[in-house]
């Protein structure tokens, strides 16, 4: 049965050619646009009153910033919001929420505070935290882990066939870096499916990097992984090579050093080449992973959540957090879907879900979104769902 990707609101087709034109539009930074006198302080609302279209309807500015967020450009999009509030946009408090959110995922701490004092001014009451904005994921896909202001994250899920994937790309970058002797990253393996040679082989490779550097890595779903993965490797065909190269770590990591010796072997048989050597972790990496995979047991005998739980960045019109809110994969009503790992929606992807949602409203089923942060909160209401969908928990 066909549906279209996108709600068929003018809005929505007028946002759709737009993203187009906006997506290859130079934006200059943000600051150089901000004169300095206004940033000192000089900042003076026209009026204290907070103005809400009834129908949750989105500025211009906020559509321009939702589009270039969904295109994988926060530069771009924090530039739309600060223009924004030169202009009657600044009456409404999502414009400055999702300004709040874009300075708290590029970690720059004095612009938000700076825009801390503008908005309690604008709207007579305290702005949001930094450390309540912060604990949020970083968005976007271009930034670099940054091991002095926190962990690394990286979550590795599906079918992993993407080199330049975000969660690829941090973890080769934290591998090359200097490590401290406190460093911590976070690596989620618990829905990864599969991975091709490449990625595989790289994955893998930066893997064993970390490892050699003595970083402590706290691994969510790590020997549950290690037996979805090894499932299609069988002896003697030449088959998955890279998938073969990240189990053989991924064992080293659990310190399962038996299972490690007799896949080495397999491994050796089949390719006709050597396999990694064993290399035992630290004490103190132990204890990481050893403190993770308790985590992991605590979840799993935790009652069941009535919540559809989504994270990392959500693409295209058949991404697969779409087959968790279909009629038939519903168990609950209300359906909770709870954003609050998601790094990013693209526009296609939110054409998608916002359809998928209207379809289960038609059937009497209502939907709650929680825990969006502002930005992906707006790119959702642009692409056809309802304001009135979200709320905070």
């Amino acid at each position: 049965m066909g549906f279209t990707i996108f709600p068929k609101s003018a809005k929505a087709r007028a946002a759709a050619q737009r993203s187009q034109e906006l997506a290859l539009e130079p934006v200059t930074d943000a600051k150089a646009k901000k004169n300095e006198a206004d940033m000192q302080g000089g900042f003076a609302p026209t009026t204290s009153e907070i103005e809400v279209s009834e129908d949750g309807g989105l500025g211009p500015s906020l559509e321009n910033a939702a589009l270039m967020f969904a295109h994988g450009n926060p530069s771009a999009a924090t530039a739309a919001l600060s223009h924004a509030l030169d202009t009657p946009e600044r009456k409404q408090p999502l414009v400055w929420m999702c300004l709040f959110d874009l300075f708290a995922r590029a970690g720059d701490r004095a612009m938000f505070d700076e825009l801390a004092l503008k908005f309690v001014v604008q709207f007579e009451r305290s702005a949001p935290a930094w450390d309540e904005m912060v604990g949020r994921p970083a968005g976007g896909g271009a930034a670099k882990p940054n091991p002095a202001t926190g962990k690394a994250r990286a979550l590795l899920r599906g079918a992993l066939s993407d080199p330049t994937q975000p969660a690829v790309a941090i973890l080769l970058e934290t591998s090359k870096q200097k490590s401290s002797p406190t460093q911590r990253m976070d690596v989620d393996i618990n829905e990864l499916d599969s991975v091709d040679d490449v990625c595989g082989t790289l994955v893998a490779g930066s893997l064993a990097a970390i490892r050699r550097r003595g970083i402590f890595v706290s691994f969510r779903g790590l020997d549950a992984a290690i037996n979805r993965l090894s499932v299609p490797l069988t002896p003697m065909v030449r088959e998955h090579k890279g998938q073969w190269y990240l189990v053989l770590e991924l064992l080293q990591w659990a310190g399962h050093h038996e299972k490690f010796e007799d896949r080495a072997v397999d491994f050796a048989v089949t390719f006709e080449i050597s396999p990694p050597s064993w290399e035992s972790i630290s004490v103190q990496q132990k204890s990481i992973i050893a403190d993770a995979a308790k985590a992991d047991s605590a979840t799993e005998t935790a009652p069941p959540s009535d919540r559809v739980l989504w994270a990392g960045e959500l693409k295209g019109p058949a991404d697969p957090c779409l087959k968790s809110i279909t009629p038939d994969a519903v168990t609950t009503n209300p359906v909770v879907v709870d954003m609050r790992g998601v790094l990013r929606i693209d526009f296609v992807c939110g054409g998608a879900i916002a359809n998928a949602f209207n379809r289960l409203m038609a059937q009497a089923i209502d939907v709650r979104v929680v825990n969006a942060s502002p930005i992906i909160q707006a790119l959702m209401q642009l692409t056809g769902a309802p304001a009135t969908l979200f709320s905070r928990a």
